[in-house]
This record gives C-alpha cells, sequence and structure tokens, in this order.
C-alpha cells in the first residue's frame, strides 16, 4: 500500500489479530488507509457478526466516525442508548465512552469510519473501559431530543447547494456530518446519475479520502487513472487534482468520504481546474 499509489479495496486488506481482553471482540477488523498511506487519519471497516459486540471503550485523541452499510446494532455513546440501522451516521467525540454490539440473530452488521486525525489505532488514545452488561443492552433508548451525541440517517440530510459552473455537475451532494454537528472533519456524500461527473478540481485546505459505497466509477488522482467498484477507497492530498465519473449508463453511482481537516466544504479551499475529456476517461493506470 505504497503512499504514492492511493486506492485500495478493503477486499485486499488483511483483518487484524485486535485483542478481545481489550474489548475488540468484532469478528473482523480492517484499517484501509493510515498514516503508511499518508492519511492523517485511520480509515477503518468493523463487521460484526450475530452477537459481536465492540466493548465500552474511548479515544482519547481523537475524534470517531462511522456509518452503518448494513445491519442492526445497539450504540452507546455516553449516557445514550441508540438503535442503528443502515445508512446511519454516528459522530462519537473524543474522550466519550462508547460501544456497539449487533442485535441481530442471524444478519452482520457492517460500518465503515473514521479515527480523525490519527495515523493509527494506537495513536487514537485507546482505552478500554468495561463490558456492555444486560442493564445497558435494555436499558430504555435514547430518544432524539435528549441525544447528547449526533446520530444522523442518510434520509435526513439536506442537500447541500453547489456549483455547476464549478464542476459540481454529479445529481446531489451533501453533508451528513459537518461542522454544524461539531466536527472539524465533514463526511461528504455525492450522488452520481448514469453517466455523470464531477470534473478537475482539488483542495488546497484538506486531505480528501473518497470511497465507492455503490456502482462502478473512474476516477483520476493526480496521474492515476483507475476503475472503482464498491468497496474501493481513495486517498487524496490537499493540491492534487481529482475527478470521478460514473460509468454506468444504468445505475447510480454513491461516493461518500471524508475532508479531512475541514468542517465545511467552504474550508476545504475548493478550486476547479475545467472538464475530464474524453482523452482522460480513455486512460487507465491501473
Amino acid at each position: 500500500m505504497a503512499g504514492h499509489y492511493p486506492f485500495v479495496h478493503v477486499d485486499d486488506v488483511p483483518p487484524l489479530d485486535m485483542d478481545p481482553r481489550q474489548g475488540w471482540s468484532i469478528s473482523d477488523f480492517r484499517v484501509i488507509m493510515d498514516g503508511r498511506n499518508g492519511c492523517s487519519s485511520t480509515i477503518f471497516r468493523g463487521l460484526f457478526m450475530p452477537g459481536a459486540i465492540h466493548k465500552k471503550h474511548r479515544h482519547d485523541n481523537c475524534d470517531e466516525m462511522y456509518y452503518v452499510v448494513r445491519g442492526h446494532g445497539l450504540a452507546g455513546a455516553g449516557p445514550d442508548r441508540v438503535e442503528l440501522f443502515a445508512g446511519h451516521y454516528h459522530y462519537v467525540p473524543r474522550g466519550v465512552e462508547h460501544w456497539l454490539i449487533n442485535l441481530s440473530k442471524t444478519e452482520p452488521i457492517e460500518v465503515y469510519g473514521i479515527y480523525d486525525r490519527a495515523p493509527s489505532v494506537e495513536a487514537t488514545g485507546y482505552v478500554y473501559t468495561g463490558d456492555v452488561t444486560e442493564a445497558d443492552i435494555r436499558s430504555p433508548r435514547t430518544p432524539s431530543r435528549e441525544r447528547r451525541h449526533y446520530v444522523v440517517h442518510d434520509d435526513l440530510v439536506p442537500i447541500y447547494k453547489t456549483s455547476r459552473e464549478k464542476g459540481w455537475t454529479q445529481d446531489y451532494f451533501n453533508q451528513p456530518i459537518s461542522r454544524i454537528h461539531g466536527a472539524t472533519t465533514t463526511w461528504m456524500q455525492g450522488y452520481f446519475g448514469p453517466g455523470t461527473v464531477h470534473q478537475k478540481h482539488a483542495h488546497e485546505n484538506c486531505e480528501e479520502v473518497c470511497y465507492i459505497l455503490k456502482g462502478h466509477g473512474l476516477a483520476g488522482v493526480g496521474k492515476h487513472r483507475v476503475e472503482l467498484h464498491a468497496g474501493h477507497f481513495h486517498y487524496i492530498r490537499p493540491g492534487e487534482e481529482h475527478w470521478l465519473v460514473n460509468l454506468s449508463k444504468t445505475d447510480v453511482l454513491v461516493a461518500p468520504g471524508w475532508y479531512i481537516g475541514a468542517g465545511d466544504l467552504d474550508e476545504t479551499g475548493y478550486r476547479h481546474f475545467g472538464p475530464v475529456t474524453a482523452e482522460d476517461l480513455g486512460e487507465r493506470t491501473g
């Protein structure tokens, strides 16, 4: 996973041997990107088979954000007790005790997440704080108006206004987690109809990690031109030119990711360079 080659598929990353004595009773935990790729943050995938759990812990050096790709779980964050389903984002500030358990007896729960500005798991300031008890699991669920920490569902995220003249030709763009939630890194998401494109651009003030949640695209990052499918992640350095095209004539491309170190799109230092050309679309470098 050389730092100059910024594309990684989750299936090509080996699971880590995490210590269950430190609360890591997760079925499969993978670090997709971290400081070894040149990234300031750690991007991870957690897979929880029925009954699996990440016990009570906190990260003293970083915020954590994660997204539920599939499944049904119960999350604790401070005093909050919230059931999560596919499409939920959870934002946990640094130092807040939290945990997650799969509530299903038959189906896994899968999450993608980020340890923000921690270049390794060790750098997060991980502290194991104890078991999740039956009382925790049976406790009343916290109403949304009483929650201390943000849980946001895809369906409730408003569209963020962008400019087609500056290359934003995808169908729409939103920011599930941003500075309005207290975060200093933005979790963003772009939706691309068949054949649509985000034109050549750069973000001068932040790193970006983008991943493919659904669909088939062609990404340009610097000199690279690579076809991507669901499960691919790519890393973009500050100021590096990049773009993304939906290659399908029938299906949507969903491409979320993070502006690391920018709490909103308007903090990223966005610069538009121009259209993606037919020559760009014809190139492949890997």
